[in-house]
């Protein structure tokens, strides 16, 4: 079969630094139709000169001009789309570089599905080459339909990611003259071509620069983003579904220009001025009044709900003055609640907390209403009577009514034992209390959950470690979705993660868990157990710490003999078989603070010990949902991964 032509147009302006390797990894690709064509914009260093030297070298492979004065990233590139004789077309950024199979990859599902646009994931790296969080999508994978999947998300505008029938991008030449130039010619192109197709398999690596256009200091040109918006609604007039497309293009383009870089600014005078001139040019918008507002709004907890929609709100009276203020008594607000921070930072629930507080919190709890859904608390303890006062104090203090409470000691070495008879005698008389006692250490935590459900009587079990703690609310946002489901057999909500002083160091467990860059703990939800396994428990533990979870109360032997196999990923193994007897529920706030110790370095044995667990579990999730090619797929690339971040010698394919 013959494999189509396929030019790659590489614009160049001062990167003298990057250019080698940006080039260098085009030359290199598995797919050989490949032609470059470099543009140099007059740059003011070396970078014309290097290019020419890796033309001479390649003469058969790269074609080289320059640009008679600088005219901008949009001129250059519609010159290359002028100078390609190729059925399709590439774009990369000259700073930037792509693996060796990038096109092959990306050709392969064009042609397959005969597809006039192939579209793949991005990877920030930094100048260093380290990647910068986890790999972004280039499409939305929770929406169905293609076309608005593959401009509802952060790539949507990326020329890079993208390979091009060259006879639909003409059509759409990028905007001269102004930065954002890429938005009304890629997505225009986008939502007319006949059929898209996506791939996972590969990623660009975008190399962010601090001296790069995107990432330099707030400018009026950052306003340009405004014309490209309006000659893409134009471009996309003709479409069957255009309103639904411009919402999401406002989303995204506006919308987030608004809320997460205008009102932002620290500087008053400077966000007096934007203020302005956003107010000025989004008026044929009138965003205030777009329905992506409440797709924003319903992102947003309580007062965040509040205070965007004031703060959107306000744009329709054309007060810069007004919302400016509106936004500095937020900020205001923001540093006083930090206040309740101590001077490291330290989440405090409450200053010296002592017994006192356990009996005053211990008698709210009995004058609570008993509710028709009973919840039994467990908290293991292992050498942690530092923390014990306070995480009983989280527990007692929650505004959801606690059922019973059973204190577990595993052989502590310390005082602990002396402190938890201390707390059961002084609070017994107004909460169910207990505390049982190992008489010899069980050696893994697992087995002291397990003990912990055959000991309870209620209808949901909270596994509350001893050492971490949460927010009052804990339970009763997870008891609102068991209220709403009766199936739910877990409900957990997002984390924090604290250090042994209790300083904050992640605020949220979501881009932790969501490896694939999925979105999918972006808002909360309610979700089959099995659907949940199938999509995304698969391939690594989605929930993040037990302290976060209510798990509906069950005779578990089988599951927790299973999870006792495991030294590191037992709590993943548990978490999967309890999926598949019910529903999922998740609330997106972090209500729960997990407690990490030590400074978490772990020996390359450990490392290596821990990579064969995951892959023992990948093989058993084949017993519980399954496993296509792609979660095999899935599989592989989670290897490749960790055995890179955790620098293990790579083993001989199997």
């Amino acid at each position: 079969m013959i494999q189509p032509k396929l030019t790659i147009i590489v614009p160049c302006y001062n990167v003298e630094k990057y250019v080698e390797k940006s080039i260098n990894s085009i030359l290199e690709q598995t797919y050989e139709p490949i032609k470059i064509i470099a543009i140099d914009d007059c740059s003011t260093d070396k970078t014309y000169s290097k290019i020419k030297d890796i033309q001479t070298k390649y003469p058969d492979k790269m074609t080289v001009y320059q640009n008679e004065e600088n005219k901008g990233l949009a001129y250059t590139r519609n010159r290359g789309i002028q100078l390609a004789d190729s059925e399709y077309i590439g774009f990369i950024d000259s700073d930037d570089y792509i693996d060796k199979q990038y096109y092959e990859k990306l050709m392969e599902v064009l042609v397959k599905n005969e597809a006039e646009i192939a579209i793949a994931d991005m990877q920030l790296m930094d100048e260093n080459g380290e990647p910068l969080g986890t790999v972004q999508r280039g499409i939305n994978l929770e929406e169905t339909d293609i076309k608005k999947a593959a401009i509802d998300n952060g790539l949507a505008a990326s020329a890079c990611n993208k390979v091009f029938k060259k006879s639909l991008i003409e059509n759409y030449l990028f905007l001269e003259g102004k930065i954002n130039e890429d938005i009304c010619s890629v997505i225009p192109a986008v939502l007319h071509a006949k059929k898209l197709a996506y791939t996972n398999e590969v990623a660009y690596y975008y190399v962010q620069r601090n001296t790069s256009i995107q990432n330099s200091t707030f400018s009026e040109k950052r306003f340009d983003i405004f014309d490209s918006v309006e000659l893409t609604f134009e471009r996309i007039k003709d479409l069957k579904d255009v309103q639904a497309y411009q919402s999401i293009i406002l989303y995204h383009q506006i919308l987030m220009l608004y809320v997460f870089v205008i009102t932002t600014l620290e500087n008053i005078k400077d966000r007096q001025k934007y203020l302005k001139l956003f107010i000025k040019k989004e008026q044929n918008i009138k965003i205030e009044k777009q329905a992506c507002v409440k797709r924003y709004l319903d992102t947003r907890g309580r007062w965040g709900r509040i205070y965007w929609k004031l703060v959107i709100g306000l744009l329709r009276l054309k007060s810069a003055t007004l919302i400016n203020c509106i936004i500095t008594i937020g900020k205001q607000i923001v540093k006083f609640k930090k206040k309740i921070m101590d001077k490291e930072g330290k989440c405090v629930i409450k200053e010296n907390l002592g017994m006192e507080d356990l009996v005053k919190a211990a008698k709210e709890q009995k004058r609570k209403k008993e509710s028709k859904l009973h919840i039994s608390v467990v908290v293991p303890n292992y050498n942690y009577e530092k923390f014990l006062i306070e995480r009983i104090y989280s527990i007692l203090y929650q505004t959801e009514k606690i059922s019973e409470l059973i204190i577990l000691d595993d052989c502590s070495k310390d005082n602990s034992r002396k402190l938890i008879d201390d707390i059961v005698e002084n609070i017994k008389d107004y909460i169910p209390v207990r505390k049982v006692y190992n008489k010899v250490n069980s050696g893994i935590a697992f087995k002291q959950w397990q003990k912990g459900f055959n000991l309870t009587q209620g209808d949901y079990v909270w596994i509350a470690e001893a050492d971490d703690y949460c927010d009052k609310h804990l339970m009763k946002a997870l008891v609102k979705n068991i209220k709403k489901d009766k199936d739910i057999v877990i409900s957990y909500a997002d984390t924090s993660f604290i250090d042994k002083d209790g300083k904050i160091f992640l605020k949220s467990i979501e881009p932790e868990i969501d490896i694939r860059k999925t979105n999918h703990w972006k808002h909360s939800f309610i979700n089959k157990g099995t659907d949940e396994l199938n999509n995304y428990t698969f391939l690594n533990c989605t929930i993040a710490n037990v302290s976060s979870a209510l798990i509906r109360k069950g005779n578990y032997d089988t599951f927790f003999d299973k999870a006792i196999q495991y030294r590191q990923s037992g709590d993943w193994v548990l978490y999967a078989h309890l999926m598949t007897l019910g529903d999922v529920a998740y609330v997106n706030k972090p209500l729960n603070n997990y407690r990490v110790h030590g400074n978490n370095i772990t020996s390359t044995m450990k490392k290596q010990k821990h990579l064969e667990e995951i892959k023992r579990i990948h093989k058993g999730m084949e017993e519980l949902t399954s496993i296509t090619a792609w979660h095999k797929k899935e599989f592989q690339k989670r290897y490749d991964f960790l055995i890179k971040a955790w620098q293990l010698e790579k083993e001989s394919e199997k």
